[in-house]
């Protein structure tokens, strides 16, 4: 945080950015839209996965057995030239990206206590927030006390019209500044806490959420937690996105063990 040109440090950490807020913000409005029809074939996975072995897209295709049942298959372009390229049903897919989500799963207790250590500094920063905010309204205050001063010193004539002129302008462009600095303080700020909250029981549920949501809700919830998703053979490469990246390592390090409290030191 700037403040007269000087940096404050916060004293808490944001665990997400912006891009992944709004992100989450669309997945929860996504439970209580209407669901849109698709121009096309609703395939889960379109435009999503690229070829390891090629780049191209992995692009799906319909395909309908002789018993009638239809199936999704999903399979290098080879739009750069053929290199035997596999075919994979959607449902394989799905089955390996679900295990992804399994593994961001964590005890409900420890889930429970990084909220509680979330709402501890969310209060120390809320605090921090309303010192800084009383701080910039008394420095907006101050600047107007002297314009009005300057006019009543300009009306008994102690001093010249431009002189006034020329202060005036230079208190309001201060003004300027500290109302911008306002604007960051309001900017969303309980908003960011309890997306944070939900980021962390979102991760915890991921797999079930996953699998439970529409198509849709199914495509934000990839592109939220997943990226440079590849098609290896019939294998699904990828990386998690932040901050899921630091909960699945979290996650890998700890052997819980089932039915017991979470606060056990992991075995080793």
């Amino acid at each position: 945080m700037v403040y007269n040109e000087k940096e404050y440090p916060h004293n808490y950490d944001r665990i997400i950015t912006r891009e992944i807020f709004d992100k989450v913000q669309e997945i929860k409005a996504g439970h209580h839209k209407k669901h849109f029809k698709y121009a096309g074939l609703p395939f889960l996975y379109r435009g999503l996965i690229k070829c390891a072995e090629c780049g191209c897209l992995i692009t799906p295709e319909k395909k309908t057995k002789k018993s009638g049942k239809t199936y999704h298959y999903y399979h290098c372009t080879q739009y750069n030239g053929k290199h035997g390229a596999e075919w994979l049903r959607e449902e394989e897919l799905t089955k390996q990206l679900s295990q992804a989500f399994e593994s961001l799963k964590m005890p409900q207790k420890v889930v429970d206590d990084i909220v509680e250590t979330l709402k501890a500094t969310h209060k120390d920063k809320s605090e921090f927030h309303k010192n800084l905010l009383e701080r910039y309204n008394a420095e907006y205050q101050k600047y107007e006390d002297r314009i009005e001063k300057m006019y009543e010193d300009k009306l008994d004539g102690s001093i010249t019209e431009s002189f006034y002129d020329k202060k005036r302008k230079e208190y309001r462009a201060k003004q300027k500044d500290v109302n911008k600095q306002l604007a960051k303080l309001h900017f969303a700020d309980e908003e960011y806490y309890i997306t944070s909250e939900y980021l962390l029981k979102l991760a915890s549920k991921a797999r079930e959420l996953f699998e439970s949501s529409e198509l849709q809700e199914k495509r934000l919830f990839l592109k939220l937690t997943l990226q440079n998703l590849e098609l290896e053979g019939k294998k699904v490469r990828f990386d998690y996105q932040k901050p899921f990246d630091v909960i699945a390592n979290y996650a890998s390090r700890q052997l819980w063990l089932p039915d017991q409290d979470s606060d056990l030191e992991p075995t080793a």
